[in-house]
């Protein structure tokens, strides 16, 4: 069985020990997730406590919280289970492209979009001081499958730029 779309692929730098000691997942500037209660929280810079270790990363590996890491990612997990204790079946995730450049790159991007005659369906956007690249109309693609047949296309074409482009998720209230 592929267990990858059973995880979630996070920068192992979004995660880390607030001050009060809860694990949390930095999904934008201001919000965090905890990743044991799934609880969402207002989050600013003073309430950083400290980078997550391989001790508390296995720990929540025995937990079922994360699948596996290694030292630039982390894979947290989406079990059935899991899924609950996370309150996601009370949430709808949309995917973008994760390009992993910098925002000063974003005019080659658009360049590259332009080049491979994908600037009507691809849109590149600043995101968490990263380029990030939505579908159409700067929407989010619909399915895990739709954004990584982009990011196959995107990587074989123009590898020197789109090698290290992940698939990655906005999640949002079913009431939002």
């Amino acid at each position: 069985m592929d267990d990858s779309l059973n995880t979630a692929q996070v920068a192992r730098t979004r995660i880390f020990v607030m001050l009060d000691g809860a694990f949390v997942v930095k999904w934008s500037d201001n919000r965090v997730q905890e990743l044991l209660t799934g609880v969402y929280r207002n989050f600013e810079r003073r309430d950083f406590g400290a980078a997550i270790t391989d001790f508390e990363l296995n720990q929540l590996k025995q937990a079922g919280i994360v699948a596996m890491y290694d030292k630039e990612y982390v894979w947290l997990s989406l079990s059935g289970e899991h899924q609950q204790a996370l309150g996601m079946q009370a949430r709808v995730r949309s995917y973008y492209l994760h390009t992993t450049l910098a925002t000063h790159h974003r005019e080659a991007v658009e360049q590259a979009l332009g080049q491979l005659g994908l600037a009507d369906e691809l849109h590149a956007r600043l995101r968490d001081d990263f380029v990030v690249i939505l579908g159409m109309q700067g929407r989010s693609f619909r399915t895990f499958d739709e954004a990584e047949q982009m990011r196959l296309l995107l990587a074989d074409q123009l590898p020197e730029l789109f090698e290290e482009t992940v698939v990655a998720f906005i999640e949002t209230s079913r009431r939002d």
